[in-house]
């Protein structure tokens, strides 16, 4: 069988982290073309996200239904699509990191697949508290200190930014959180983050070790 294709992932998690990694390298120029760089590199995770899904029929219903919306709300102005739009694509990411997670846990074989599904999950986790992060300060400006007083797309530049620094514990502190609804997202995330390493060390070395016996 088809080390590709035995976790029932096919290639997709190759492409998904490509696109992540993706997304994080066009940071620097986010504001190009009104940020739109930015919103086609979301919108093709989106669509790998959905293919994901498509393995079992039920999940892709629901890929669909999260998926299709946020996919469309990324490319309309406006506050509601901005808040509609970051629920839904939060909604979606954490629905992909489900079905990933399942799909490597479920497996006991570490191929290269289940290995990018490993990664685009903790990358994913960074995307998912930076859109939590942008509609946060969206709703209650001021939730957060030194970010940058320009434009919406540098406004999802810096939290982005904060959410990897976050995610990884490097505290550099040239943006900190001052709410009190700040501060939980930004604790909850260090946390999942931390948690999310060791499970994850952990699960990988046991399926390791049970294909070496086997």
């Amino acid at each position: 069988m088809d080390s590709n294709t035995s976790e029932g992932f096919g290639r997709t998690p190759h492409f998904l982290l490509i696109f992540l990694l993706l997304l994080l390298a066009l940071q620097p120029i986010a504001g190009v073309a009104g940020g739109l760089l930015v919103r086609l590199t979301l919108g093709a995770i989106f669509v790998a996200s959905i293919v994901v899904a498509s393995s079992k029929r039920g999940t892709l219903i629901v890929g669909l239904l999260l998926g299709i919306p946020a996919l469309t709300l990324l490319f309309v102005p406006g506050r509601v699509p901005v808040v509609m739009g970051g629920i839904l694509g939060i909604a979606t990411l954490m629905f992909i990191c489900y079905v990933l997670l399942s799909g490597v846990f479920r497996h006991p074989v570490v191929t290269s697949a289940t290995i990018s599904a490993s990664l685009v999950v903790y990358l994913i986790l960074g995307v998912i508290w930076g859109q939590a992060y942008r509609l946060l300060e969206h709703l209650s400006p001021g939730s957060f200190h030194g970010l940058s007083a320009g434009s919406l797309i540098e406004l999802q530049r810096d939290l982005l930014y904060y959410s990897y620094v976050t995610l990884t514990t490097l505290g550099y502190g040239d943006i900190y959180p001052i709410g009190a609804e700040a501060r939980a997202l930004a604790i909850t995330e260090a946390i999942i983050g931390q948690l999310y390493l060791v499970v994850l060390v952990a699960g990988v070395v046991g399926i390791l070790l049970s294909q070496r016996k086997t």
